[in-house]
């Protein structure tokens, strides 16, 4: 809702429009090609809201009652009436319907029975493009002028009726807007008749008594730290998920997490500087057998690097990283990349976070390593090691070139030692020196592969 709240400055104000992009990533199917379209959006923001934010999926009840959790379908579409009092993605594109052909292309295509000569479609072409010169456009941006993904109030804010079984054509009674009944909260703001009830959505996620929002936040940031979470199931808080491993940790850190403001980077701090954290990851072998999920904290979890961390970690390696962002998107350049999705994916040695992430059809370097699916939230990672992986890392052009940078850097001082060589390589790639062992062992193989070599 940060297109509802005040600001004192211009860069404040652009803050607050670039965080309603949360509600505006989502999946976008053609309009013409789905009649539950609308719908479709905010079953999306409502699955992201309540997942990413709750812990609770709401959108299961968009057919039924939730099996499981306290969820009826009207609490279901009292939330849908919030996010359907909301414009989505506004802009010339959005006000432009896609729409069908009025005959099917394979009935266009069984009329055609004869060859045209090879210049005859050229002229209406050049005529079409001349009218479209003479055109004046609806839309006119100043050069320069900044533009971002968000939402913003609808000028009829309206409530929602029950589709029965999800069925859009199949309405039932309207459902007042308003939130999930089974929170049970005193301080629920009441929603003005005028307004689409997303201020009020946020000031009831963020109130001292809500009992998910802190814990559900606290949850995520200690997935990310420590590898596993407090709750092992972070996007499941209901019926069917897990208990907390520490509820009183876990209850701590949320109280602690809304008394100070809400601040991620005060948590991160203070789990980052506490014994737990600072732990090795090494345990005696009576300890393993204990608590091998090590649910009781009695050492650190190894962790893997996830997909876009190991692809920014070969490029550092090989000295070929640029930390900078990137210019414009791939996306802008939509006359090149009509039907060749491939061209989104140019070769780059930015950092991952730039790069185009264009759903189904994800950077060949990052999707071998669980890259999660990009049309729906997903809270932890899943871990898998395959055969595709290392084959990826055996073959791929990518691997190639940053292994050739990567021997570019270690061998281009000439008057450095085998030892020397060694040690740089080491330090590059594993952030250390090695081992006396290891030391021995890649001298020993240097010097097998300088006899194969003769």
């Amino acid at each position: 809702a940060g297109d509802l709240l005040p600001a004192e400055t211009p860069a404040e104000r652009d803050r607050l429009l670039i965080a309603t992009g949360f509600l505006a990533l989502g999946s976008k199917p053609a309009k013409a090609m789905n009649v539950n379209f609308d719908m479709d959006v905010v079953n999306d923001q409502i699955d992201v809201v309540s997942t990413g934010v709750m812990g609770l999926s709401v959108a299961c009840a968009r057919c039924h009652d939730h099996k499981h959790d306290p969820i009826p379908t009207s609490d279901y579409y009292a939330m849908a009436g919030i996010f359907l009092s909301t414009e989505t993605m506004w802009g010339a594109a959005a006000h432009q319907p896609l729409t069908a052909p009025e005959t099917p292309l394979h009935v266009l295509k069984g009329k055609q029975h004869y060859v045209a000569p090879p210049d005859s479609g050229a002229k209406p072409v050049l005529n079409k493009r001349v009218q479209a010169r003479k055109k004046k456009p609806q839309y006119v941006y100043p050069a320069g002028t900044p533009l971002a993904m968000g939402v913003r109030e609808k000028k009829k804010p309206t409530d929602c009726k029950i589709n029965i079984k999800g069925e859009s054509k199949k309405l039932g009674p309207s459902v007042p807007r308003g939130f999930l009944t089974a929170c049970n909260m005193a301080s629920a703001p009441k929603i003005d008749a005028a307004q689409s009830g997303r201020l009020q959505l946020a000031e009831w996620l963020t109130a001292d008594d809500h009992p998910q929002t802190s814990r559900v936040m606290v949850n995520r940031i200690w997935l990310h730290l420590f590898g596993q979470a407090l709750v092992r199931t972070p996007d499941d808080f209901g019926v069917y998920g897990e208990s907390p491993t520490h509820p009183e940790l876990l209850d701590h850190l949320a109280t602690r997490f809304r008394r100070e403001g809400w601040s991620m980077k005060q948590l991160i701090r203070s789990i980052v500087l506490s014994r737990t954290y600072q732990q090795s990851s090494f345990c005696e072998a009576d300890v393993l057998d204990a608590d091998p999920d090590n649910r009781l904290l009695c050492r650190h979890n190894r962790r893997r690097l996830d997909a876009e961390s190991l692809r920014d970690s070969i490029l550092s390696a090989s000295g070929q990283l640029n930390p900078n962002p990137g210019l414009g998107s791939s996306i802008a350049n939509v006359d090149e990349l009509v039907n060749t999705a491939g061209n989104l994916h140019l070769p780059s040695n930015h950092r991952s976070i730039y790069l185009c992430m264009l759903r189904h059809s994800e950077p060949a370097q990052l999707a071998a390593f669980d890259l999660p699916d990009s049309t729906k939230p997903v809270g932890q990672r899943n871990e898998t090691t395959l055969p595709t992986q290392s084959l990826f890392l055996l073959n791929s052009d990518f691997l190639i070139e940053q292994s050739q940078a990567f021997a570019r850097v270690v061998l281009n001082d000439t008057k450095l030692k085998e030892t020397d060589r060694i040690n740089l390589a080491y330090q590059r790639a594993f952030n250390r020196v090695p081992e006396s062992f290891e030391l021995q062992r890649t001298l020993t193989l240097l010097q097998d592969l300088d006899q194969s070599l003769q």
